[in-house]
């Protein structure tokens, strides 16, 4: 059975980024995320897809730059 969610640390893994990045952009509620009790936990798909929108945001930003 595949888990449907990850941990801060595995998501941090998952994105190369540091888990205190990834605390940070909790705390700023910019990545999507969920809690249970004290922990936070991510789901891929829904990683998956926040990435994919800041990548275009970005992609954006850099086409008006030019």
């Amino acid at each position: 059975m595949n888990k449907q969610t990850i941990s801060v640390k595995e998501a941090a893994d998952y994105m190369g980024v540091s888990k205190d990045l990834v605390y940070q952009l909790v705390r700023e509620s910019k990545v999507p995320h969920l809690r249970l009790s004290r922990r936070i936990l991510f789901r891929k798909e829904a990683l998956n897809k926040w990435l994919t929108t800041i990548e275009a945001l970005s992609v954006q930003q850099n086409d008006k730059n030019y």
